[in-house]
């Protein structure tokens, strides 16, 4: 029952009006059986009244509405013919839809048995969403049990699912088959040994379908491709509720009618359908595969460790246990140590008075033992000290060795990804995957999972073409995406690359002035590479077209988040017209660094040293000003420059050097030197050096960026401390650390400090100087239905929105002329004049170019949402999934 008075009542009368309409258009129907244009008259009624029984989640008038509406559309493209036996059914299901619109809103029971129902409308059993076959999923209660079969089956998952995409590629290779049938009745063997009925069942009929395949019984047709791979994402969810005891919430009967069906369905001897059978929609005879989530975490809770490296780690600690042994004989002789001590100054004190008494001098018993205690305790303290460096030493590097895998454990997750968005999108992609075997910690892996999947999700999106689009421009018609990784020094390089669009400089100008992230001036001072970086920024997207999965503007930034987080950064490459590139770069150790030390107002900072280009000493005469920025000429390039002073905001701290580093040996009287001819001078030569200034050249990519601070001090290795919550909310801070001295030091965020640097600089060419006035947007809300109207314009004007209606199309374009508006929110099926066309007739007015149109309707085919594009719609929203969020946030993007 629908619990909102108002929405019940609008309801009830909408769905009233509609019913009476279809019966009588009936009526003239089968007086005048070639009236096709009645037919669609009812068509339109009963797919209406569907998208206003889905808004308010009466499942029950949506699923009966949608079956009497495709024996509508079967009539009207002459798959079926109109005979009394066809006006029964639909006259049975009419009824039905009385009965269930009254209790929808009267919460009386109909009495209507939906399934029954089903079958007389379409002459065949139809399995409904979120009926169960009584297959009840079981909890494994063996402990050891649960975690091998954990293991084995996520392997063999992943094993099948592989195969399976290999065979799509390669239909004639048959060793791949016997590899799936293999797996598969492992598979099987396994669920049935742990009583995991569900799964046994699901997969012998995967296994029936493989053996057929291998016999030539059936084709591998693309929906049988898909129909196997969401049994492989459904005994998924079944594994993880077997081993861990959480609910799947799945259908597994579901599931296994389709699996069954499709054994006739895709046999080479299947007939052609009876002309008269009601045809089921793809949308409901097929399940939609799950694309991954990028929320959900992705963990590797077990890793395999060969004996050998448990052997070798034993064995380290067994010397760490000597060495224990050793410090506990050096703990023991302090206290000796100790007691000799003040039996050495209880002597002292007796010979200062004896001295007074007797001018005899008294010899020292105890000064000889303890020289030679103290000798001893050296020694043995300095080989404690070397045992315990090289024991530990050794254990970290086998320890974080045994942290180590392949990327290939990562990458095995996309090429099923790529195919299925590649295919969701209409556009053929091909997947190379390079560099799998390079090594990783498992953190890395862990974190960096959803950062890859932006991007491979953004490069079908946004840079990949349409197979038309790809032939037109001369390139092969099968788009490709590499995805590579290999390691360079102390990182980790992991590239994804597409031949596709490339990045269009001019359309990311365009949107960040149109989202006011920056103006016109602004943008004429910033590279090519700033301008790329553009696409980080949140929110930001130069699609034109906004669905529920693309061109929400969500994701990049989310990238870059993590990759900063992991103390990495991104650099893009593009060119236009043949594909772009990101480029991820992360140290391969994450627990310690190391960084370059240096001091500004007195307090000291550190740096990652892999960021680190040079340092210079520059004098004043070498800064120039271009462009309302500081620069210096190094190696013939213009670098600009900053003080670190004003860039961290500490020109209101007194300056003043801390006496700690002008008397630790760790910093003062020595020099060093680093990577890229880094030279750290002494303190003793500031004096001679006062009329230089010491810079600090960074690196990330190809920018480079140079900063001014009070003094260097020394290179070290440190260890990271996680980042405290207050630390995470301040710019151009990654993380801390403890010195020697004891003191904590923060580490600065490279790509933040030139990302500052860059905002500064802009800053300076031109200062944005806006003026906000606060104002209701104003929305035409175009809808037919009074129910979606009386909706969506309760939704907007709580949302701070004022809301002018249109019944339909053409009084909405009429509407338009008589104000201002800010945006068109339109339903698509409506009389007069519908969406497409309302959207079409709107564009061709050039004072309304850019006024955004926001089209929100029950069509959800992809030939629907491209039609809806190419009338000039700037978003598609589809009512059987429509969603209130969604609707405001893209309201708020575009307005």
């Amino acid at each position: 029952m629908i619990e909102d008075e108002e929405l019940r009542e609008v309801y009830k009368i909408a769905s009233q009006e509609r019913l009476e309409k279809i019966e009588s258009g009936l009526e003239r129907f089968q007086s005048h059986p070639d009236d096709i244009a009645t037919v669609e008259l009812m068509r339109r009624q009963i797919h209406i009244l569907k998208g206003d029984s889905a808004s308010v989640g009466i499942e029950s008038v949506e699923t009966v509405a949608h079956y009497v509406e495709q024996i509508f559309l079967n009539i009207q493209e002459k798959r079926q013919v109109f005979n009394s036996e066809l006006g029964e059914r639909i006259v049975l299901g009419l009824a039905a839809l009385t009965k269930l619109v009254k209790e929808a809103v009267t919460g009386e029971s109909s009495g209507v048995n939906i399934e029954d129902l089903l079958y007389q409308l379409t002459g065949k059993i139809v399995q409904l969403p979120g009926q169960n076959q009584e297959i009840a999923p079981t909890f494994i209660e063996d402990r050891e049990l649960r975690e091998v079969y954990r293991i084995t089956s996520q392997e063999r998952l992943q094993r099948m699912e592989t195969d399976l995409l290999y065979l799509e590629q390669h239909p004639q290779e048959r060793g791949i088959l016997e590899q799936l049938l293999r797996e598969a009745h492992s598979l099987k063997g396994d669920s049935r040994s742990v009583g995991i009925e569900p799964i046994e069942t699901i997969v012998h009929e995967v296994e029936e379908i493989l053996s057929r395949l291998k016999r030539q019984e059936m084709v591998l047709q693309p929906q049988l491709g898909d129909l196997l791979y969401q049994s492989l994402d459904l005994v998924g969810k079944l594994v993880k509720e077997a081993v861990t005891g959480e609910p799947s919430r799945v259908d597994p009967g579901f599931i296994l009618n389709q699996l069954i069906g499709s054994i006739s369905e895709f046999s080479i001897e299947e007939s052609e359908s009876i002309k008269n059978e009601v045809i089921l929609p793809s949308s409901v005879k097929e399940i939609n595969s799950e694309l991954p989530s990028v929320n959900e975490p992705y963990t590797i809770d077990t890793i395999r460790v060969p004996t050998r490296d448990l052997d070798a780690l034993v064995t380290q600690t067994d010397e760490l246990t000597v060495t224990r042994i050793a410090i506990g004989y050096t703990t023991a002789a302090i206290e000796e140590m100790v007691i000799l001590w003040e039996d050495w100054k209880a002597f002292q004190r007796k010979v200062k008075y004896s001295h007074k008494l007797s001018s005899e001098p008294l010899i020292n018993p105890y000064e000889e033992r303890l020289e030679k205690l103290i000798e001893s305790l050296k020694i043995s303290t300095e080989e404690n000290l070397s045992r315990l460096n090289e024991i530990t030493g050794e254990l970290n590097e086998r320890i974080r060795a045994l942290r180590l895998l392949p990327l290939a454990t990562l990458f095995q997750i996309f090429p099923r990804m790529v195919r299925d968005l590649a295919k969701q999108q209409g556009k053929e992609v091909q997947l190379i995957v390079e560099g799998g075997e390079t090594t990783a910690d498992k953190r890395i892996i862990e974190e960096i999972k959803d950062s890859l999947m932006h991007m491979i999700r953004n490069g079908i999106d946004h840079g990949i073409e349409t197979v038309d689009e790809r032939e037109r421009l001369g390139k092969p018609p099968v788009a490709t995406i590499w995805l590579r990784g290999y390691q360079k020094g102390n990182s980790i390089i992991i590239e994804v690359a597409d031949d596709g669009r490339g990045l269009n400089i001019e359309n990311i100008k365009q949107t960040a002035i149109k989202r006011k992230l920056y103006t016109p001036e602004e943008l004429g001072v910033m590279t090519e590479n700033q301008i790329y970086n553009l696409i980080f920024a949140p929110g930001f997207s130069t699609r034109s077209f906004i669905t529920e999965i693309s061109g929400r503007g969500i994701g990049l930034d989310v990238v870059r988040t993590n990759v900063e987080r992991l103390k990495g950064n991104i650099q893009i490459e593009s060119n236009l017209g043949e594909g772009c590139s990101f480029r991820i770069e992360i140290s391969t150790s994450l627990a310690s660094l190391t960084v370059l030390l240096f001091e500004v107002q007195g307090i000291v900072h550190a740096i990652p040293l892999e960021s680190v280009k040079t340092t210079l000493l520059v004098g004043l005469d070498q800064i120039a000003i271009a462009d309302g920025k500081e620069t210096i000429i190094w190696e013939d390039r213009s670098v600009t420059v900053s003080s670190l002073v004003d860039l961290l905001e500490l020109s209101n701290y007194p300056a003043k050097l801390d006496p700690k580093f002008s008397t630790n040996p760790l910093f003062s009287g020595k020099t060093a030197s680093g990577r890229g001819g880094i030279s750290l001078t002494p303190a003793w030569q500031e004096q001679l050096e006062s009329d230089l200034r010491y810079c600090i050249l960074l690196q990330v990519g190809d920018t480079v960026s140079g900063f001014f601070v009070d003094r260097l001090l020394d290179t070290q290795e440190v260890v990271l401390k996680p980042q405290s919550q207050v630390l995470k909310k301040v710019r151009n801070v990654t993380g801390a650390t403890i010195l020697p001295t004891g003191d904590v030091c923060t580490i600065l965020s490279v790509p933040d400090l030139i990302r500052s640097l860059e905002k500064r600089t802009i800053s300076a060419v031109a200062i944005k100087s806006r003026e906000i006035v606060k104002q209701k947007p104003v929305i035409l809300l175009v809808e037919d239905s009074i129910f979606v109207r009386t909706q969506e314009k309760r939704l907007l004007e709580k949302a701070g929105y004022e809301v002018v209606i249109a019944v339909d199309g053409l009084e909405g374009y009429n509407k338009l002329k008589t104000r201002d508006f800010d945006a068109v929110v339109s339903d698509v099926e409506m009389p007069r004049l519908d969406g497409f066309s309302l959207t079409a007739t709107i564009r061709q007015n050039p004072d309304y170019h850019d006024l955004p149109i926001i089209l929100v309707t029950t069509l959800d085919s992809e030939a629907d949402q491209k039609r809806g594009s190419e009338a000039g719609a700037n978003a598609y929203i589809i009512k059987s999934k429509f969603n209130q969020e969604f609707l405001l946030e893209t309201l708020a993007k575009l307005v």
